[in-house]
């Protein structure tokens, strides 16, 4: 009887150490054989407050959604960076943007709605609009999307009308295409943007999204990826194709489809004939759960949440090679201007330099 005492004594503590041991395993994967087809190196990190999400980079401007800090603008004068803009969009913290300099705009999402602002000539602040008194503000903050939104991509058409798709993870209106349109008052001499939304798609939780003028992708977990045609009042649905993980973000990439697959790295898609518009071609298993995916040249950046980024080389998509792991903390996503990759990290934006 002691005897099988004390073997449970012995056996119970085994197995919630092998339990802890196995779950390690799953968070933090073991390292994996890579090749160099880059070389990058770490240049600095832009400590923004809050958690870095999202990022984009022009010229001399850096743009962040800094969660709880809100949306920022940085300069880079000569490599000293500093903040020249900080706005917040209500009580949310900021999740996600993107800005069309050419445009003068930038588009915000926060956990409770998609905020459009036009910009200064600058590009480093709001352009504010004012009518007859400098105390009456109008069109301060146009609005798409809702609650739920969880990505965008534009297609530009003319000088003054932009098409934006955006998804969110309502069931009702998971898919949207949104007019974005400018308009000249010429009373008061000055341009505003107003945002309307023509259609709405059903169908499954959207998550992340890519477009290629009219041809749009679209991510929807569990339930694979989709690839349609859009426009206004259609949506011809092209294709919607198993994935072997979640999916949660995609990228065109020439006549390829990437999507990010969470806890099953990065699947490869070919784009064939209309009779079957997606064939898989190649899995990419990385040492992380892949949440966004950008490009330089023919490298894919890899944002893997807490095991950081990973590269690989697509210079023959059927035959992907893990280039290099960097495992600079949690990475939510990246951006590339020129030969320098900004990572949106936990702390901050980190900026490498990278080359063949």
């Amino acid at each position: 009887m002691s005897y099988v005492i004390t073997m449970k004594r012995i056996l119970y503590p085994l197995t919630i150490l092998l339990l802890i041991l196995s779950l390690n395993a799953c968070l933090k994967p073991d390292p994996i054989d890579t090749f160099s087809a880059s070389n990058v190196s770490f240049v600095d990190v832009i400590e923004t407050g809050g958690y870095a999400r999202d990022v984009y980079a022009f010229e001399d401007k850096i743009y962040v959604a800094a969660s709880a800090a809100g949306t920022q603008i940085w300069q880079d004068d000569n490599g000293i960076v500093s903040k020249v803009f900080e706005y917040k969009f209500g009580s949310s913290p900021a999740l996600a943007l993107t800005v069309m300099p050419e445009y003068q705009l930038l588009l915000s999402v926060s956990r409770d709605q998609g905020y459009l602002k036009q910009l200064n000539p600058e590009l480093l602040a709001f352009d504010s609009v004012y009518v007859n008194y400098p105390s009456i503000l109008i069109w301060e903050s146009e609005y798409f999307g809702d609650q739920n939104t969880r990505d965008m991509a534009a297609s530009y058409v003319n000088d003054n009308l932009i098409v934006l798709y955006n998804t969110d993870t309502d069931l009702g209106d998971g898919l949207r295409y949104t007019y974005l349109n400018r308009h000249y008052e010429s009373m008061e001499g000055y341009y505003y943007w107003e945002a309307n939304t023509v259609d709405k798609y059903t169908g499954a939780k959207n998550y992340g999204i890519d477009a290629q003028d009219s041809l749009v992708a679209a991510t929807h977990g569990e339930l694979g990826v989709g690839l349609y045609h859009m426009g206004s009042g259609f949506c011809d649905t092209l294709a919607v194709v198993d994935t072997q993980g979640e999916a949660l973000e995609v990228k065109f990439y020439d006549d390829y489809l990437l999507v990010a697959n969470n806890w099953s790295g990065m699947q490869i898609f070919t784009r064939a004939g209309s009779s079957s518009p997606l064939l898989p071609l190649a899995n990419v298993e990385v040492g992380g759960w892949v949440k966004h995916i950008s490009m330089w040249n023919d490298i894919a950046i890899l944002s893997c949440g807490e095991n950081g980024m990973f590269l690989v080389d697509l210079s023959d998509p059927g035959n992907p090679e893990v280039d290099r792991a960097i495992d600079e903390g949690y990475t939510y996503s990246t951006f590339v201007a020129g030969d320098t990759i900004y990572a949106a990290t936990r702390e901050g934006v980190k900026r490498y330099h990278i080359e063949r």
